[in-house]
Formats: structure tokens, C-alpha cells, sequence
């Protein structure tokens, strides 16, 4: 019923304590981990291999020959390659995190409410909040939603179209949803805000602010590593008191990338799914790439006028200013 997939990459360190919490998942439903290796070249495979030898019931395997290209490329690939068909709901696990044993069921608690009101029929997503953690799962944050800064509220096309409020780690999504999910996009930001697009143009969203899982963060990841906040982030854009040493110069050529990377997504799910999409959906799509070619009061005037902003003010300035 439900198959939660599991994209590694030299996890070693922190893989066990992430498959002992999914397979001490306190629920009766019928599950199932599938595990995709992206040619680990630590000891990621072994842990795998006795994992799948001591719970073959549940374990699944797939080891990758020659690498995806990345994370989001990892990730979709399961689903462009058919190893998502035939589940009835899907789940998606990072290697380095914790579940809480009511994730699962939660989770699906939540997808059957909404499949009930809505209909199986529709693409469906339910996310949720976690804690964030340090390496050693000593608390950082209750909140990783609220210390981000993150407004999850803000599901609509127009506004994931920039800015991304879903996790990828906290998400499940039902078969509709999944069965959208069948061709590799060129260029896209990141697969959770893709999968968050399909979900906001055909679908719903539903986020359950309950913390259901342990967002671990070290020194290998560095998502999440700077807490959302007015001074930190405007400081931060002018290359002062960043952690990670960037310039305003390098900050103004990330900003640049960031921007170029949000077109080439747009770019892609109008290729993809443009025929399917509704003719206001599609105008969307098409007002939101004319930002690159508009000037600056006419990028102001399109951003302001279709909503494509970010959830705070000093954001949404900063968007207005730099896009």
C-alpha cells in the first residue's frame, strides 16, 4: 500500500538510525522501502545489504551502476523509471534524517481524510514539520518550518513558482499524484518543489504542522543551515556575517542562478505539461517567463500583479530588486 523511497549516496555514518526508525514505523499498514544507491563508494552498500538480509520483508534494493546526476535526478528517476508504479501512496526519505514512528501513519491518516473529501482521483501531497537537530540529534529548533521561516499556507502555482514551502523529506503523495510524475524534466530546482507544482496545478496540498521526523543537520549538508530571520538574511545579500564566507559579489551571482534556475524549471513544466494545464495555468506560466525579457517596472508591476512573491516583505523587495 504504501512505498517509501530512499535515495543514498555515501550515508554510512548516518543510514542506520534513518532505516531502524522507518522499520520501527508503529502501524499496521503494509509498506514497503525501496532503497536506490547512487554508487556509494563507502560502506553505504554493506549497511544496505544486511538491512535487506535481516528484513526482506520490507527491504527492497536498487543499486545503481552508473551515477542518476544528482539529487533530484535520483529521486524523479524512481518515479520516470517505473519503480514508484503500483503503490497506492508513495513517501520519500532523505538518508541522514529520523522518523518519529507515527510518521507513517499520520501521514496516511491525513492523505484518506483528504482522499475522502476530494476523491482518490485527484493528485494528492500531505507534508509536515520536523525538528531540527545537530548531527548528534541534539535539538536545534522544535520548528524547522517556524525557524526557516517557511509558510506552508502559500501552496498556490503562482507562488511555488517561486519559492518553495515543501520538504521533500516530510512528503507523501497518493497514486494520482504519482502517476503524474512520469517524464525527467531538463533543469529543475529541486524535486520536492517540482513534485510541489504538479501537486499545486492538478491537485491539493495539505501540511500538518506536527513535527513527524528529525531533520538532522552536519556539516555534510548544508540545507537549512542559517536561520531564516530579517537582519541575518539582509546582512547576509550584502556579503556580511555569512557563515559561508560569500561576497556580495558571489552573493549577487548566486541570486542570478537562483533566478535562472526558477525560469528553467517554469520552462520545463510548460513543456511537460502545458497541454494539460487549464488556459489561465498556462498564461501563468508564460506571464512568469516574461520576467527575464521585462524591464524593471515591468517585472514589478508582473510580479505584483500575478502574486509570484516570496512570503515575507524584505523577500519580496529583495526579489524585486535583484530578479
Amino acid at each position: 500500500m504504501v512505498r517509501i523511497l530512499l535515495c543514498s549516496y555515501n550515508g554510512e555514518r548516518y543510514l542506520p538510525a534513518q532505516l531502524d526508525s522507518i522499520l520501527s514505523q508503529r502501524t499496521e499498514e503494509d509498506y514497503e522501502l525501496l532503497i536506490s544507491d547512487d554508487c556509494s563508494g563507502d560502506g553505504t552498500r554493506e549497511i544496505l545489504r544486511n538491512y535487506r538480509e535481516r528484513r526482506p520483508d520490507r527491504v527492497r534494493l536498487l543499486l545503481r551502476e552508473s551515477p542518476s546526476g544528482g539529487a533530484w535526478r535520483h529521486f524523479l528517476s524512481l518515479f520516470t523509471e517505473g519503480y514508484a508504479a503500483g503503490a497506492d501512496y508513495i513517501m520519500l526519505s532523505d538518508q541522514d534524517d529520523v522518523w518519529e514512528p507515527e510518521k507513517l501513519s499520520e501521514s496516511l491518516d491525513a492523505m484518506r481524510k483528504m482522499e475522502r473529501s476530494c476523491g482518490a482521483a485527484l493528485p494528492l501531497l500531505v507534508h509536515c514539520d520536523s525538528r531540527l537537530v545537530d548531527g548528534e540529534l541534539r535539538e536545534i529548533a522544535p520548528s524547522f518550518t517556524a525557524y526557516q521561516k517557511m509558510s506552508p499556507e502559500r501552496d498556490k502555482l503562482a507562488q511555488l513558482l517561486v519559492q518553495n514551502h515543501v520538504v521533500g523529506a516530510s512528503v507523501m503523495i497518493n497514486r494520482a499524484l504519482s502517476d503524474r510524475i512520469r517524464t525527467m524534466p531538463e533543469r529543475i530546482v529541486m524535486h520536492d518543489q517540482w513534485i510541489a507544482l504538479i501537486a499545486a496545478a492538478f491537485g491539493r496540498l495539505l501540511y500538518l504542522p506536527k513535527p513527524l521526523y528529525l531533520y538532522r543537520q552536519h556539516g555534510a549538508n548544508v540545507l537549512g543551515a542559517e536561520k531564516g530571520s530579517l537582519f541575518s538574511e539582509l546582512f547576509g545579500r550584502l556579503g556580511i556575517g555569512r557563515k559561508d564566507g560569500r561576497s556580495k559579489r558571489e552573493m549577487d551571482e548566486h541570486s542570478r542562478a537562483v533566478y535562472a534556475a526558477l525560469f528553467e524549471q517554469a520552462e520545463s513544466f510548460l513543456r511537460i505539461y502545458g497541454e494539460e494545464l487549464r488556459p489561465e495555468q498556462r498564461r501563468l506560466l508564460e506571464d512568469f517567463l516574461r520576467i527575464k525579457e521585462q524591464g524593471r517596472l515591468g517585472k514589478i508591476i508582473n510580479i505584483l500583479g500575478h502574486g509570484f512573491t516570496y512570503n515575507l516583505l524584505h523577500r519580496t523587495i529583495g526579489e524585486l530588486i535583484f530578479i
